[in-house]
């Protein structure tokens, strides 16, 4: 059961680090004339993303964890509608919904850090936790910004600011990646039912 959610884990850091690392790269390169067609894109991704994850919920056997996506999933979709709904307003509505994801992706990294990382003895397994509250930190920043602290003087450093941040998760995906991979090479090397 265990090594099926690693797994899981496992394919989700994949995707999300290159995910995160395509949006990222994208959003530092894209031309602010093009940020209302990405937003648009962004909102119906986000239903789409929701949908998807609350279909996968009717099949479930479900556990706490799936309740908890359950929840996830019902709050992507309604922040897609809300972005398709406040679309006028892109610069605030862009910061508010990366904000609000990498708050999603860190708290969900927090999780497997003491889930996983710590409970199968890796070492420095509190670097993934750290890397975690930093990436909550700036899910948080981001998603204040707009609205209570205009740190970023202009559109284009506020864009600049979040592609950065989205990279940064890109890179800690990678590491959540790293501190559940080994767990494979202990499972063949010890034995269940006779079998490696």
């Amino acid at each position: 059961m265990i090594f099926e959610a690693l797994d899981k884990i496992r394919r989700n850091a994949i995707f999300s680090a290159i995910l995160l690392l395509a949006a990222g790269l994208v959003i530092m390169i894209i031309p602010l004339e093009f940020v209302p067609t990405l937003i648009l894109g962004l909102g119906y991704g986000l239903v789409i993303i929701g949908l998807v994850m609350g279909l996968g919920f009717l099949g479930s056997k479900k556990s706490i964890m799936d309740y908890i996506k359950f929840v996830a999933a019902l709050a992507i979709a309604i922040g897609g509608v809300a972005v398709l709904i406040m679309r006028d307003n892109t610069m605030p509505v862009f910061a508010w919904v990366f904000g609000v994801l990498l708050f999603l992706d860190g708290t969900r990294t927090m999780i497997h850090s003491f889930t996983y990382a710590r409970r199968s003895h890796r070492k420095a397994w509190w670097v993934l936790a750290i890397l975690s509250l930093i990436l909550l930190a700036l899910g948080v920043i981001l998603f204040i910004t707009p609205w209570f602290n205009p740190l970023f003087s202009t559109p284009d450093h506020l864009m600049k600011a979040i592609g950065g941040t989205v990279l940064f998760a890109a890179i800690v995906s990678v590491f959540r990646l790293i501190w559940t991979w080994p767990v494979r090479k202990e499972r063949k090397e010890v034995p269940e039912n006779g079998q490696a």
